[in-house]
């Protein structure tokens, strides 16, 4: 099955529970790059200009998009790597069930990598991130949520989106934090540092949420996707996606990687 994805509109890449990471065109039936090079779930994956980078065991592994060839390996996580944000500025921010995040810089083909900060702070795994300029936001099992400045390495917030509810995936839009904690999205304001809405509806675990205003969209094990406004907070749409593990949405088309390993597509009207 599929347990990871990154869409830009352009190129899909996937990483799956066979350890492998698959590179394909929009649409295609067929990947036009198999990487191999994991030794576990494929549990996160980003690409930018040029680079692949994937994270599972507690290796991240960085990739020659043209070639297919693994560019390096950056050591130092001491658990699973569970969340990637990869920035034009070749800044990677990675998270894992060690607690901590890293900030690294690679150069532009990637052969060369430098560890830059060790962010320490969370007290539980670390299951997702999102950066935004030099900011990041990450999300734990234990529900906590964590600001942090990528500049200095400092924590600026720290809060709960649901105190003992795993934050499965989180995205940032302006000053508004959408974390998935468990059944419901909680809307956390960073400037107040408080859960200002809750979108309720799933009746099982969310686990990927993606932003593309004026729409929030949950993935969850109900077997469903739900499309959200924004303006009302409530639930709009709901489509059937039995097995949805990851989703991603650029250029208004969605794209939900499934347990089957399969891809399903839709466009936001």
């Amino acid at each position: 099955g599929i347990t990871s994805s990154h869409w830009d509109g352009k190129l899909l890449v996937t990483g799956g529970r066979d350890k492998l990471v698959r590179v394909w065109d929009a649409h295609a039936s067929s990947a036009k790059l198999v990487l191999e090079g994991h030794t576990s779930n494929v549990r996160a994956v980003q690409h930018k200009d040029g680079l692949v980078v994937t994270g599972g065991e507690p290796t991240v592994r960085v990739w020659n998009l043209e070639t297919g060839a693994q560019a390096s390996a950056l050591e130092g996580h001491a658990h699973y790597v569970s969340c990637l944000r990869l920035d034009r500025e070749r800044r990677l921010v990675s998270g894992s069930w060690d607690r901590t995040l890293r900030i690294w810089n690679l150069t532009a083909d990637g052969t060369e990598t430098k560890s830059v900060e060790t962010l320490e702070g969370h007290t539980a795994s670390v299951l997702c991130l999102e950066t935004n300029g030099d900011r990041a936001a990450s999300g734990s099992l234990g529900g906590e949520v964590m600001l942090w400045s990528l500049l200095t390495g400092a924590n600026t917030i720290s809060s709960y989106a649901d105190r003992g509810s795993a934050v499965n995936a989180i995205a940032w839009e302006r000053n508004l934090l959408f974390c998935a904690a468990d059944m419901n999205v909680k809307v956390l304001d960073i400037i107040s540092a408080k859960v200002v809405a809750t979108l309720s509806g799933h009746t099982d675990a969310i686990t990927c949420l993606v932003v593309d205003m004026p729409y929030i969209l949950t993935g969850s094990r109900d077997s469903s996707v739900k499309v959200w406004s924004s303006r009302s907070w409530q639930c709009v749409r709901t489509i059937s996606c039995p097995g949805i593990r990851c989703l991603q949405v650029a250029k208004r088309t969605i794209v939900a990687g499934l347990d089957t390993g399969e891809m399903q597509w839709w466009t936001l009207a």
